[in-house]
């Protein structure tokens, strides 16, 4: 399986369903998925992979912090609002 460290997800199924979050990290057919919020990098949800839509969207600064262990929960957070905000401006044009 390729790396999938810092790849953008949504939740397709589970009371989390429609919610984002960053991939940590990944074994087998598993991810460990965090919002940086309820699901931290202590605590990060473990989820299917076929449970989860890949999003086209790829932080390498954030997938490389993740990989040295660098990485905030406020970062993550900052992230993925971002990543919000660009999907409501494609939608808007």
């Amino acid at each position: 399986m390729q790396d999938l460290v810092g790849t953008f997800v949504i939740s397709k199924s589970g009371r989390d369903a429609g919610k984002c979050y960053v991939i940590i990290n990944s074994h087998n057919e598993y991810v460990y998925l965090v919002d940086g919020k309820i699901r931290t990098l202590d605590y990060p949800k473990k989820k299917n992979l076929k449970h989860v839509n890949r999003l086209k969207y790829f932080d390498q600064n954030l997938a490389e912090a993740i990989k040295n262990k660098t990485v905030r929960n406020e970062e993550i957070k900052r992230a993925i609002k971002m990543l919000q905000v660009e999907i409501s401006e494609k939608e808007d044009e």
